[in-house]
């Protein structure tokens, strides 16, 4: 595995748990840069089927989740990246387990926003222990959809709505509180939000609220790039709606995120994960059509409603 370009200073992780967000600067080496950069654009241009079910392409935005089973780069981003290093001086644990990676490309023009909203309510999981790591591919600041944080939001007691821009009306259909107006009411609150450039990430927890705008104030195409890991008491607590998972993983509501699905990185790697050395691993074709049939049908319902 190889290593970050410096350690995180004592500053930056009290930052992150302060704020739910600390920007550490020029950490991922340039070599992991370039890769993933270039996986994004192949995996951009071919899709799984879940992304393209997703994306808004004629808005131009592109999204995909779960890419380290089935693209080289990203498994190998998983396992042999500094990231999980930089996770695990964050969490403050021995043992790390991988959650899920995620893509997110606003081309020049794409006016499609991520809505403010808190990770955690998109995953049928709980627990605090989560460090997501988000890095740019591109430079990036607030006008070109660069992520805005409300400092400290990691400790409101309430949960919210999921809400995304591709099945926003499925991820609704919650018990969660609506989300508040952050991007109306800007100014109650304190809101962080950085310049980036490649080779800085953003770490942050998964109740902090976040969003970002669109990205058409720039001719710069926004590749960003989010892998998150976690701790201990992260456990499978599945309900709906939440994020679909599309390969067996073997485990009961209450467990411990582990398993082939959710390996082990550090301190080594899991010796059950045949998936960190075995190649990529297509989606369960029984279980992905399930899944995606669905959504389709949820929301095929939900327009006519509408």
């Amino acid at each position: 595995m190889d290593k970050p370009l410096r350690d995180l200073s004592r500053e930056e992780i009290d930052a992150f748990h302060r704020d739910g967000v600390v920007c550490a600067r020029q950490i991922m080496p340039e070599k992991w840069v370039n890769r993933m950069a270039t996986a994004i654009d192949e995996v951009t241009a071919n899709p799984t089927a879940y992304g393209d079910m997703v994306s808004k392409r004629d808005d131009g935005f592109s999204g995909d989740v779960f890419l380290w089973q089935t693209e080289d780069s990203f498994r190998d981003f998983v396992f042999d990246s500094p990231a999980a290093l930089i996770a695990q001086q964050i969490l403050g644990q021995e043992r790390i387990h991988f959650f899920y990676d995620q893509l997110f490309v606003k081309e020049p023009g794409c006016h499609v926003a991520t809505p403010w909203h808190q990770d955690v309510t998109f995953w049928p999981v709980s627990g605090k222990e989560v460090c997501s790591m988000w890095m740019p591919l591109d430079p990036v600041d607030r006008e070109s959809s660069g992520l805005e944080f409300v400092r400290g939001s990691q400790n409101w007691p309430e949960r919210y709505k999921a809400t995304t821009p591709d099945l926003n009306a499925y991820m609704l259909e919650s018990d969660y509180l609506d989300t508040p107006d952050i991007e109306a009411n800007r100014g109650d609150f304190e809101l962080l939000g950085w310049d980036m450039e490649p080779g800085d990430v953003l770490l942050f927890d998964s109740l902090v609220m976040h969003g970002s705008t669109g990205n058409y104030t720039t001719d710069q195409t926004r590749r960003a790039f989010a892998s998150r890991f976690v701790g201990a008491d992260v456990r499978f607590t599945p309900r709906h709606p939440s994020m679909p998972l599309f390969w067996e993983h073997g485990l009961e509501p209450g467990d411990r995120l582990s398993g082939p699905l959710f390996p082990q990185v550090l301190p080594t790697v899991d010796p059950i994960c045949k998936r960190a050395t075995g190649g990529p691993e297509a989606q369960d074709p029984m279980i992905a059509s399930k899944v995606m049939s669905g959504v389709a049908q949820y929301m095929k319902e939900r327009a006519s409603m509408d």
